[in-house]
């Protein structure tokens, strides 16, 4: 069995987008000052940070943890991506978070934490990465209930 067949060309590209756009953006940001707001209008700000938690700040301090955790999460995202590597929806949903996971993990090898810098309302600090992670679970939570819907339908 071949590993990488051509129907996960798309997840790998979608893995690898994440990434680039996720680490570009984090290297932008990093040229300002620690903690400062660089853009804000209204609702909406730019503001550099440092997250030494998870997503949206949950957990804090917890980032030696997390550099051994992350990649054993991705690696177990990365065999349901090949199992489910039929699902459309299930594809994009788990290359979403491999790609979010791998971006975070980049920063937690070199940093004391994961930059983070798009703020919206009251909401915690986020960034792509994170973004990309919560588009995945959001595509799960759809996959899930599509398939109750077609079992209900089918009852």
């Amino acid at each position: 069995m071949k590993l990488f067949t051509k129907d996960l060309y798309p997840a790998l590209l979608t893995i690898i987008a994440v990434i680039i756009i996720d680490q570009i953006t984090k290297i932008v940001i990093s040229n300002n000052v620690l903690y400062t707001t660089i853009y804000e209008l209204s609702f909406f700000k730019i503001k550099y940070a440092l997250n030494t938690g998870v997503a949206f700040s949950l957990f804090t301090g917890i980032n030696d943890i997390l550099r051994f955790v992350m990649p054993i999460a991705a690696i177990f995202l990365f065999v349901l991506l090949i199992t489910y590597k039929d699902n459309k929806l299930l594809k994009y949903a788990f290359s979403l978070q491999i790609g979010g996971a791998i971006g975070n993990f980049i920063d937690r090898l070199h940093m004391p934490g994961v930059i983070d810098f798009i703020g919206v309302g009251w909401w915690p600090l986020f960034n792509i990465a994170d973004s990309a992670i919560s588009i995945g679970l959001a595509l799960l939570v759809l996959d899930t209930i599509i398939k109750l819907k077609n079992d209900y339908a089918k009852k």
